[in-house]
């Protein structure tokens, strides 16, 4: 489900109880997102709200005041939150990558995509992806850098690509990354990595 249909959802929902359900939409941008410009508050109020909301997934912690009918709400008015923030929150969306919870891998994903307009979210994405171990946060990593389309994002993901070590997958997903940076359908090609790598050979 993607953050413009969490935001119909919770503007469709009943008895919402959160001041951020108020918020007019955007007139001038896209077709359901709030205007940013409410979203004032302080990056540690929107990093509680989303943890309120992870706190929340199958009954882990009882929040009181937080029902479960708010997941939606507190998911979505967190992230706006946090993408409002700009730069400031892209430490927090980038630990989001790290965690268990595939929904705040997939949100952390989410908001740095938003953020790419940002100066340093790459830079900190890149060194983030340097150390991660772990495949799946590893893989949201690459398939953000790849959304923000930044060339910068090219030497890192050759590495993974010509790493014959690394897991298949992941080299998989840094090729289309890289496709998607570089406009190339790698894809398309009966052998993506390999047709990755000979683009590679021939663009130092």
């Amino acid at each position: 489900m993607s953050i413009l249909q969490w935001l119909l959802k919770v503007f469709s929902t009943k008895g919402a109880r959160l001041k951020e359900d108020s918020y007019p939409l955007d007139k001038t941008g896209p077709r359901g997102k709030p205007d940013l410009s409410y979203y004032r508050d302080s990056l540690a109020y929107y990093i509680q709200m989303y943890e309120q909301f992870l706190d929340s997934l199958e009954g882990r912690k009882t929040v009181v005041g937080y029902e479960v009918e708010l997941q939606f709400a507190r998911r979505v008015h967190a992230q706006w939150g946090l993408i409002a923030k700009g730069a400031e929150a892209a430490t927090y969306a980038l630990s989001l990558l790290q965690r268990s919870e595939p929904e705040a891998r997939e949100d952390g994903a989410s908001i740095l995509a938003e953020l790419g307009k940002d100066n340093g979210v790459v830079d900190a994405l890149l060194e983030s992806l340097r150390s991660e171990t772990e495949l799946e946060a590893k893989d949201s990593m690459i398939i953000t850098l790849g959304s923000l389309k930044s060339r910068k994002a090219v030497p890192a993901l050759a590495e993974i690509i010509r790493d014959a070590a690394q897991d298949h997958d992941t080299r998989w997903t840094a090729v289309e990354s890289l496709g998607t940076i570089v406009r190339r359908r790698f894809t398309d090609k009966e052998d993506p990595i390999e047709a990755a790598l000979d683009w590679l050979a021939k663009h130092p």
